[in-house]
């Protein structure tokens, strides 16, 4: 079965974001981690600041310009649905919830498809 126009800029979308992270110093895991109550696009290792090595998981939102907000498009039932497939994941890898620093962050990748212009920004997405 052939993707969508939605499904391709989404795919395209994420592979943006992956080598966005990668410029960053990001260790990408796997991508598209599921389970049946959840997903995760991304799932990384990164050496934040203030907390070293953290294992990140993150959302990534493709939209053309001009088609809504990517920010505002991650809310609370998709953020629960992340928390449960990443709390699976570490179970899976054997990864301790409590010491291990664990952080969520999302991806907004912005794309003009006239003048082949992307903008890329990311964010933490508080844990509440």
């Amino acid at each position: 079965m052939s993707k969508t126009k939605k499904q391709r800029l989404g795919t395209w979308g994420e592979e943006q974001a992956s080598l966005f992270l990668i410029r960053q110093g990001y260790n990408i895991v796997i991508r598209n981690y599921q389970i049946r109550q959840g997903e995760v696009d991304i799932i990384a290792w990164h050496n934040k600041q203030y907390f070293g090595r953290t294992l990140c998981f993150i959302e990534v939102k493709t939209r053309s310009y001009g088609l809504g907000s990517a920010e505002r498009a991650t809310g609370k039932e998709k953020q629960r649905k992340v928390f449960r497939a990443a709390q699976q994941y570490c179970i899976e890898n054997k990864i301790s919830l409590d010491l291990t620093p664990i952080q969520f962050e999302q991806v907004s990748v912005y794309v003009d498809e006239k003048i082949k212009k992307v903008r890329l920004k990311k964010y933490v997405i508080p844990v509440e």
